[in-house]
């Protein structure tokens, strides 16, 4: 069993030089693929992954893409649905340019799936930490803290109870869905909204092995989002349900709950609470 694992970079080749591209190289288990999309055709990130293609010990695409206008969508799903054609592997995993994953991380996650015949869909757990940056500089190291939990579950993972994020994520390649572009906040819960409804509660698992390092930064997507951009995307996700039949009512109730939290954040604070600084 083949992972391709799909990196996309838009204009932070230091960035991925520095922290994800070391991760791939430490892996244990060299069964697996790497593709990168040039968000954007960056020269300085070409420059990079051609340096180390020819000596590499394992398959290397390499994907450019005009960045896409910010009416089109998110660039980033435009990019994971190109890394996706690419893709060879049975089962495909997410990094992005930022994060880093253990050097375990091939092995345990295509032991799991070897050993799990019936999951089609599965995310490890991260170690995670959220820093607030200004000017370049952290200027507030969060606390470290794991997630999900122990034995999460996928309905915690829809109600909003766990945090879901794509790095280490990994699926089957056969029958994926298609990121969709008209979500940037939620680009990653809608994804696993799609996963579920294809291949339903039984398909996931949850690898509890700790194999991704996550530093959510106030300059990243989530950090430099706002209350009312969350409430509108997760709005269109409720009004959208029909669309989700994963979404059963006792799982909209909560949605709900959080789209009427976020408006109301939002007139108090327009910056999430992790990334405000006192």
């Amino acid at each position: 069993m083949k992972l391709s694992i799909i990196t996309t970079t838009y204009n932070r080749p230091m960035q991925l030089a520095s922290t994800a591209l070391p991760s791939i190289q430490s892996q244990t288990d060299r069964n697996f693929e790497w593709i990168v999309i040039n968000d954007g055709a960056n020269p300085d990130t070409k420059d990079i992954i051609n340096s180390i293609k020819a000596k590499a010990d394992f398959p290397i695409s390499y994907i450019e893409m005009e960045h896409p206008l910010p009416s089109s969508g998110f660039g980033l799903c435009y990019a994971r649905n190109l890394g996706l054609d690419a893709a060879g592997g049975d089962i495909v995993s997410y990094l992005d340019d930022d994060n880093s994953i253990a050097p375990e991380f091939v092995a345990s996650m295509r032991q799991y799936f070897e050993q799990h015949p019936n999951v089609r869909y599965s995310m490890a757990r991260q170690q995670r930490r959220r820093d607030v940056i200004r000017n370049g500089s952290v200027v507030r190291q969060g606390k470290p803290f794991v997630s999900p939990s122990n034995c999460c579950s996928l309905q915690q993972l829809l109600w909003q109870q766990e945090i879901f994020d794509s790095n280490g994520f990994v699926h089957y390649r056969s029958n994926a869905p298609r990121w969709n572009p008209q979500f940037q906040v939620f680009a990653d819960y809608e994804y696993l909204l799609q996963c579920a409804c294809i291949w339903g509660e039984g398909g996931f698992g949850l690898n509890n092995s700790i194999l991704v390092n996550y530093i959510q930064s106030s300059s990243g997507i989530i950090g430099s989002s706002n209350y009312e951009q969350w409430a509108t995307e997760l709005s269109l996700i409720v009004s959208n349900q029909a669309n989700y039949f994963i979404l059963q009512d006792n799982a909209v109730e909560p949605l709900e709950q959080l789209v009427n939290t976020y408006i109301t954040k939002g007139k108090i604070s327009l910056k999430p609470k992790a990334f405000a600084l006192l």
